[in-house]
Order: C-alpha cells, then sequence, then structure tokens
C-alpha cells in the first residue's frame, strides 16, 4: 500500500511578536482579555486603545442619560460600563513616560468633566484616578510626565474643576464624600509638589480654596484625615507662595489661624495626628506672618500676646510660639515695640538663658532646644535692630544686660563661645575637601557655614556690638573679660558685607550702615566704601 501523500500546506503565516505576547497571555489568564490587557506592559498602542474605549463608553453614558433623562434604569448599564472604564485607566499610574501621549490624545478634558458627573460615585472615581496620577510615587520616575499632566489640568480649568468637589463633597455627611475630600486633597498637594507655580495657580483660579482650608482647620470637628490633610496642605500653599501668604491676610486668615492654635496655649494636643495639624498650623501662620501686611494684622489681632502666653505655658507649642514671634518681630519695629509694651522681655530672656531647657530635651530633644536658642537671640537681635535707640523701650532692653550682676552678660559670652567652636569645627570640614571632590564658589562656602552656626554667630555679635555701644561701664569691663573684640569685629565686617538686597535696596542699605556704626562704636572702623551707604541710609 502505497503511503499517503503528504497534504498541501499554505505558505507559512509569520504571527506579529504583539500578537503572540497578546495570546500567550489571554492563555495565561484563562482566555479573559480584559484581565490580560490590565496585567500587560502598556505602550502607546495599548495607551490608544484604552483611551480610545474609555470615550466610547464616555459618548455612551451622555447619548443614554439625555435618550433616557428620566429614566435611570435605562442608563445605569452605561454607568457601570463608565465606571469600570475610569478604574482601568488607573493601569496609567504605573506609566508616568507616558503621560504626555495621554495629554496629547486629549483624554484629560474628559476626565475633567466627569469630576461634575451628575453620578456622584462616576465623579469621585474621577477624583480617586486623578489623585493615583499625579502621586509622587507615580510620577517619581518621568517629571516630564508629570509637569506634562499638572499643565494640561491647569490648561482645561481643572483647578476650578477640582475646587467645585470640594463644595460638592464638603459636608463630608458619608464616608464617600469624606473619601472625596481626601482625594481633592490629595490632588492640590500632588499638583504643588510637580509643579512650584501650582499653589499660585490654584489659588488664583479658586480664589475661596484658601478659605475652605482655614474653615476646616478651624472647624470643632475631632481630628480626622482631612483635617490633618487640610492643615497639610493650607501650609504648602502658603509657605511655597508669596501670593497665598498675600491671599491668607486678605481674606481675614491671621485671625483665623490664630483662633485655630489658641485652643492649645493651656494644652497639650490629645494625640499625634492633632499634633501634626497643630505643627501645620504653625507652619503656615509662621509663613504669613513674613509679609509685611500680615505682620501689622498679627499684631492687631493680639498674636504676640498669645504666643508669650504659649511660651510661658511650657507646653509642647511653645518651641513654634516663640518661631512665630521671631518672624514676627522681624524687619517689623511695630511689633517689636509692642512686644516690650506687653512685658515680652522677661519671657524671652528666660529662654535667652537657658531656663527649662533640661525638661524640654527630655520631652521634645535637642533639637527643639537647639531651635529655642536661636531664635531667642533672632528675637533679642531683632530687638536691638529695630528699637528706636535712647527710647524708654531701648533702654530697658539694654537694662537687662546689667540685672543679676551682668548674667545676661556672661550668657552672652558663653554662647558667643558656644558657636564660634561649632562654626570652626565646620570651617575644618570644609578645609578637608578638595577641589576635585566640590567646586565650592565664596557664596556657596558662606551659605554653607550659615547653617553651621555662623548665622547666629553674627547674630550674637551684633547684640554684642549694641550692649557694648551702651558705653556703660560694668557691662564692657564683663564683656572684654570674656570676649575679643578683634574676633567680634570680623564676624561683624563678614555679616556686613554679605548682607544682600533680598529686602530691597533701602532695606539693605539701612542695615549695613548699622552695622557700620556699631563696628565704630567698638572701635573697628569702617569697612571699605561703607562710608557713602552709611550717609545714604542717614
Amino acid at each position: 500500500m502505497p503511503p499517503p501523500k503528504p497534504r498541501a500546506q499554505g505558505p507559512a503565516v509569520q504571527l506579529d511578536p504583539d500578537e503572540l505576547l497578546a495570546r500567550a497571555e489571554r492563555e495565561a489568564f484563562g482566555g479573559d482579555e480584559r484581565l490580560a490587557e490590565q496585567n500587560a506592559t502598556l505602550d502607546e498602542k495599548g495607551l490608544r486603545r484604552m483611551v480610545l474605549a474609555f470615550e466610547r463608553r464616555y459618548a455612551a453614558n451622555q447619548t443614554a442619560r439625555l435618550k433616557h433623562a428620566d429614566e435611570p434604569d435605562k442608563f445605569v448599564d452605561s454607568e457601570v460600563d463608565l465606571d469600570e472604564e475610569i478604574k482601568r485607566l488607573g493601569t496609567l499610574a504605573g506609566y508616568p513616560e507616558l503621560y504626555p501621549e495621554f495629554c496629547r490624545l486629549n483624554a484629560v478634558p474628559s476626565i475633567l468633566a466627569l469630576l461634575s458627573h451628575d453620578n456622584p460615585d462616576i465623579a469621585c472615581d474621577a477624583l480617586v484616578l486623578l489623585n493615583e496620577l499625579t502621586d509622587a510615587d507615580a510620577v517619581e520616575s518621568s517629571e516630564e510626565g508629570g509637569a506634562a499632566l499638572v499643565a494640561s489640568v491647569k490648561e482645561n480649568s481643572g483647578y476650578e474643576l477640582i475646587y467645585q468637589c470640594l463644595e460638592r463633597f464638603g459636608g463630608e455627611a458619608s464616608p464617600e464624600d469624606q473619601a472625596a475630600i481626601g482625594n481633592v486633597l490629595g490632588i492640590v498637594e500632588n499638583c504643588a509638589d510637580i509643579d512650584v507655580d501650582a499653589a499660585a495657580d490654584f489659588c488664583a483660579a479658586a480664589p475661596k480654596l484658601l478659605k475652605w482650608l482655614l474653615k476646616r482647620i478651624g472647624s470643632k470637628k475631632p481630628t480626622d484625615n482631612n483635617k490633618l490633610a487640610a492643615a497639610e496642605v493650607l501650609a504648602i500653599l502658603v509657605q511655597t507662595s508669596d501670593e497665598n501668604k498675600k491671599r491668607v491676610g486678605d481674606i481675614g486668615g491671621i485671625d483665623a489661624l490664630l483662633r485655630a492654635v489658641a485652643p492649645f496655649k493651656g494644652k497639650d494636643p490629645a494625640d499625634e495626628g492633632e499634633r501634626e495639624v497643630l505643627e501645620n498650623i504653625f507652619d503656615a501662620l509662621v509663613a504669613s506672618t513674613m509679609e509685611t501686611n500680615n505682620k501689622k494684622a498679627f499684631v492687631e489681632n493680639e498674636g504676640l500676646e498669645l504666643m508669650l502666653m504659649m511660651m510661658k505655658s511650657k507646653r509642647s507649642c511653645r518651641t513654634s510660639a516663640i518661631k512665630c514671634v521671631d518672624y514676627a518681630l522681624t524687619r517689623c519695629p511695630a511689633a517689636c515695640e509692642r512686644f516690650v509694651d506687653i512685658l515680652g522681655l522677661k519671657t524671652v530672656f528666660s529662654v535667652f538663658m537657658g531656663k527649662g531647657f533640661e525638661k524640654l530635651r527630655k520631652s521634645a530633644g535637642l533639637e527643639a532646644v537647639q531651635e529655642e536658642e536661636e531664635r531667642a537671640v533672632s528675637v533679642v537681635s531683632s530687638l536691638f535692630l529695630h528699637l528706636a535707640k535712647g527710647s524708654e523701650r531701648y533702654n530697658r532692653l539694654c537694662a537687662k544686660f546689667v540685672e543679676d550682676e551682668h548674667a545676661k552678660c556672661d550668657r552672652l559670652a558663653e554662647l558667643y563661645a558656644k558657636y564660634s567652636n561649632r562654626v570652626k569645627a565646620v570651617d575644618a570640614r570644609l578645609e578637608t575637601r578638595t577641589n576635585e571632590e566640590f567646586e565650592l564658589t565664596p557664596d556657596d562656602l558662606y551659605v554653607e557655614r550659615l547653617g553651621g552656626g555662623l548665622y547666629t554667630l553674627e547674630l550674637l555679635s551684633l547684640i554684642f556690638a549694641s550692649v557694648f555701644a551702651t558705653g556703660h561701664a560694668g557691662i564692657r569691663t564683663r564683656l572684654l573679660l570674656q570676649m575679643e573684640l578683634r574676633g567680634v569685629r570680623r564676624i561683624l565686617e563678614t555679616h556686613a558685607e554679605n548682607i544682600g538686597g533680598a529686602d530691597g535696596e533701602e532695606e539693605r542699605v539701612r542695615r549695613r550702615a548699622h552695622v557700620v556704626k556699631l563696628l565704630v562704636a567698638i572701635g573697628g572702623g569702617r569697612p571699605e566704601g561703607e562710608e557713602e551707604e552709611a550717609k545714604a541710609a542717614e
């Protein structure tokens, strides 16, 4: 029997590698194409398919809602399908490098439009998606992708639409509403983290945002995740934008912030969450007081009185309180005068002398002790700089260095030696760096030294020169027993040379002239070129 003839075979079919991979994935997931697609590596081709499917579902839902506006049963299926497509888009969070293509496909406007969807569940899903896509972990590997997404959100009026969700779900009457608010706050924070201008842009597009946040942190409701998030977002928005600092003042925010911290003048936070909320509110308050007009509002709303009570109470907020006083008194003569009038000298010099530091070290650590010490030095320095020389207030300040047998002079010398040694240690460390390892400019070196203690040492030198310039024989004798004028003069000369113009040319000239006068008072002469500036300031 002859052998069977071989079957005729057609030309071999060359399967596309992508199709082979897709087939293998479908087989691996039991033939479920949707499950296989979710677990596949996403590329531009896959993204286009995903966006197209989403847009189709969205269009179908819009059509069904228009056609059967009074018959929800007839469009509910389309909303289930749309909900699934929104959640599928969450896969994109793992591929931030595809965000520019996602924006080019014009998908962002559709996502933002969903925030106003009549079905709150759909709107909430859109918030979840935006929060996931802008999350720091999602965009970490592609800054360009994150920037493209935030830019597209801004260009398509996204900031306004996102804020409107705060008003829509702001009652937080249900767990779903609470989750929605949490996602909104997360989006705001994420955008501000990705784009440095987003903090100002968000509040410009949604002017009521800061007011909403201030109201939320001032709420008497128990501290929850949303209150914590609101305080954190408020601090970020104010700290990263000068425009927002001004906006806080314009809407009465200084008073609102003071009211929010006031309950803690006599008690400590109940738990870690409340403690974090309080810290963020203080951060927002401190940042706000950097704005000139807000300093005035801070004084008028008795902010200094409140901070002094907190400093005296020895509660956990005392460190934040003295930090706030420091910022409020900086470049503000009116605040300095008010501080003396309300008997603040006794309180700040108690900190200056280190009273209560051992207890503070045990409860809050060395970092808190260090900050209080440096803030006290800064406050005293501001008082010497801004109080009118020869005035009653100025004389009361100088008298502090005479009382208790010149104890403040001894403490001044002690602190000067401490920070001088700290700066020497920094200088020694900088000298060990080779030019091959680091290329530091003179400005870089100065900044390094400032962070290593030189800033506080300069302030201590200003205090020393101011006290020495009074001409009081007892003060001069006490200081000269423990300190060398040559070292102080050298620090002041360095300080004068490095006073910048960040606060304006007029302020720079005034401050340099002030240092020149102190140098003359302690026998240091004038640094080269300062004579004309001193005359201009006078």
